[in-house]
């Protein structure tokens, strides 16, 4: 007799074993549904075994298709097995797969391969699958199938899924235990259930079923729980806020050598190929957002090496070629960078060159997963408020140098313009930092520590007072801390920073032997840059003017960087009150801010990006532009260069379309260059950029358009 026969019979005899714990009302509520003959839709999530794999055929012999059929002819099955995924894969096939098909109960399924999922990965990432179906707007009854492989070993991930659903109150099965019982007590074999290590075969398949109905039949007879509330997150909720780029979303904003193509998984629904090259140099690079990247690879005997980075992090190698997988294919969730702050970043990928190289063997992946994507409530930053601070340095210390357009307000340094900076080099294992907001909103920095990005914000209209969270080691540090929010959203006044006891400052890093000023619009300032979707200006989190295009470019060349810049901002016309000739030489961009003495290190280029709102403007209104651009411009050029009489001028146009929509701007750009070159000014030129967005570029543009303007810099103004 089929051991899930009469399943029905069983679940009405026996009893719950003494001392059981309460049951999860969702799902003993299932289980009466089921006793009433009621339908219920049941779906499974896992890897391989899930499938059914070993078992002839899988989808009719594996465990899942097992117990549904068990429960009787009213059960709807949706298995989402699918081979070779860990439940960091499975967190972003969950909605597609399970949730779409609002199921009443899910079970749950990832011990074997979570078991070569990256070990700072899988709490958080299978702990996000039970709280996104807890959370969903039909939360289902969910149980935990904890497997291992052959003899219980190991059980590292299993251990922890099953801490996990303690946690959360579900039901689980501890799959290695229940079957180590039955060999304890002579009544089975685990060799009987495998014919290798890691699938269980036919009959092994038989006895998951088996036990889970007994699980099921617990929660049928147990006493109910009572509801509460989700507890909170064991591990970092980053899993819960995923993004997937696959098929047309995978798109990368730079590559060659490679092209669509390469193996899809076969039991993925709906996937289409991803990227495939043979090349050695092949390279590709994508726009994605989140604390955690990781890219979706293929690994077999067949495949060769690929190697990835995040931003200007260290590059991690992504095994393709896997000897061990001989006649089969397999995937891989490849972490690339981890603990990132939750913005926008950019993903580097190539073909690594080693021993493969020119082997023509493919390499390949399919999907690049983030993780990490959080709101506002749940972004957290490496510094926390210190409510008992010591005095501070003051800012007008000999030994910090400041880059940037900085103002001097009572005592402190006024932070105005995006890209405003603050360099140190210090001892001691604690940093702390006095701010005091006088204008508007939050500004948000970035605090450089040894080369490491944190992110701190300072409220508006209010004082505050931080230190890092964790102690730094013993030694020297470096410190760079630079104003990422424009001028016009927020201003702060830094009040000085606190070292620990016996810290001190040292001599200042040397100064930059090249320095670049940017005059410009919401392009220049970097707004909306690190936007997920559309541009908004409520979260300005993700407006980071160190990421835009001027800064990258200073930063490629190794210089220091100046950056005024206003959003919504024009020559002849404005989106707010204030035209750029007002405001352009001034601490901060307000008429009632005062003007700028001379740099002590003037500028040795300034470059000048005006004209997408000297058109959009007027375009919103059904209006054109101004008739007296040109003249306005090549006039506010002259005060450029009356400020700056040494200084290369570079005009430059894009980013954006208004360039191309509105033949007076590259007019009056040319005009400008010929009249001032005509009068023996030969320290000018105009550049317009290819790269470009239709809304406010993203730092992938941005990327790009410093590349160009590196490019620029180097053949023609700088040698």
């Amino acid at each position: 007799m089929d051991a899930l026969k009469g399943f029905a019979l069983v679940l009405s005899l026996m009893l719950p074993a003494a001392g059981q714990a309460d049951t999860d009302p969702r799902l003993q509520a299932v289980m009466q549904r089921l006793e009433a003959g009621e339908p219920v839709t049941l779906a499974t999530i896992g890897g391989s075994i899930t499938t059914g794999y070993a078992a002839q055929p899988p989808r009719e012999r594996g465990w899942a298709a097992l117990l549904a059929k068990s429960l009787g002819p009213k059960v709807k099955l949706v298995n989402a097995g699918v081979s070779g995924t860990d439940s960091a894969a499975g967190v972003q096939r969950l909605q597609t797969q399970v949730l779409d098909a609002s199921p009443d109960l899910v079970i749950v399924e990832f011990g074997v391969n979570d078991q070569w999922l990256d070990s700072a990965v899988r709490g958080s990432s299978y702990e996000a699958i039970l709280r996104k179906l807890l959370t969903a707007k039909k939360p289902p009854a969910v149980v935990v199938l904890g497997l291992t492989q052959q003899g219980n070993q190991p059980r590292d991930a299993t251990d922890i899924q099953l801490k996990l659903a303690a946690h959360y109150g579900l039901a689980s099965l501890d799959f290695g235990r229940w079957m180590q019982a039955r060999v304890n007590a002579g009544e089975d074999r685990w060799s009987t259930l495998y014919d290798e290590p890691v699938h269980p075969n036919a009959t092994g398949h038989q006895r998951i079923a088996l036990a889970l109905a007994e699980t099921l039949r617990a929660a049928a007879r147990g006493p109910a729980a009572a509801a509460t509330p989700l507890p909170d997150a064991v591990y970092s909720r980053a899993h819960e806020f995923a993004r997937l780029l696959m098929n047309d979303t995978l798109k990368p904003y730079q590559q060659h050598g490679f092209t669509r193509g390469g193996e899809v998984h076969p039991e993925w629904t709906g996937q289409q190929p991803g990227w495939v090259s043979t090349a050695d140099d092949a390279e590709a690079r994508f726009l994605v957002y989140g604390s955690e990247v990781a890219v979706f690879h293929a690994e077999s005997e067949h495949y060769r090496n690929l190697e990835a980075r995040v931003d200007d992090g260290p590059w991690v190698l992504l095994r393709g070629q896997v000897a061990e997988r001989k006649g089969y294919l397999g995937w891989h969730y490849g972490v690339v960078g981890r603990d990132l702050e939750p913005t926008a970043h950019l993903l580097q990928v190539r073909v690594r060159r080693d021993e493969w190289e020119g082997s023509g063997r493919p390499a390949s992946l399919l999907a690049v997963m983030t993780a990490g994507i959080v709101p506002a409530a749940l972004r957290t930053s490496d510094f926390v408020r210190d409510p008992a601070p010591a005095k501070p340095i003051a800012p007008n210390d000999e030994h910090l140098r400041w880059v940037g357009r900085i103002g001097e307000v009572n005592g402190g340094k006024l932070l105005a313009w995006s890209g405003s900076e603050l360099r140190a080099r210090f001892t001691g294992t604690q940093l702390g930092l006095s701010f005091k907001s006088t204008h508007w909103g939050t500004s948000h920095f970035t605090v450089e520590i040894d080369g490491r990005r944190h992110w701190l914000a300072a409220p508006g209209n209010a004082a505050s007072d931080w230190r890092l969270r964790e102690p730094l080691a013993d030694g020297e540090h470096t410190l760079r801390l630079v104003k990422r929010t424009e001028a016009s959203m927020a201003e702060t006044v830094f009040l000085g920073l606190r070292l620990s006891p016996g810290g001190q400052l040292l001599a200042p890093p040397p100064a930059r032997p090249l320095k670049l000023a940017f005059y410009g619009d919401s392009i220049t300032a970097g707004a909306c840059n690190g936007d997920l979707a559309d541009d908004q200006y409520e979260d300005l989190y993700f407006h980071d003017g160190t990421r835009a295009y001027g800064a990258v470019t200073a930063a490629n060349l190794g210089a220091d960087y100046v950056g005024i810049a206003v959003s919504g901002i024009g020559i002849t016309a404005t989106w707010g009150e204030l035209l750029m000739p007002q405001v352009w030489n001034r601490i901060a961009p307000r008429l009632d801010a005062p003007v700028a003495p001379p740099d002590p290190h003037a500028p040795d280029v300034v470059l000048l990006n005006l004209g997408q709102n000297d058109h959009g403007f007027p375009a919103s209104k059904g209006q054109s532009i101004a008739a007296d651009f040109g003249p306005r411009y090549l006039a506010f050029v002259r005060q450029l260069r009356a400020r700056y009489p040494n200084a290369r001028l570079v005009l430059l146009a894009g980013g954006m379309t208004a360039w191309k929509e509105q033949p007076a701007i590259p007019r009056a750009l040319n005009n400008a260059v010929a009249t001032l070159r005509a009068e023996g000014d030969a320290k000018v030129w105009t550049y317009t950029f290819q790269a470009f967005a239709y809304a406010h570029p993203r730092i992938d543009v941005h990327a790009q358009m410093a590349d160009e303007l590196t490019r620029f810099l180097k053949d023609e103004v700088l040698k």
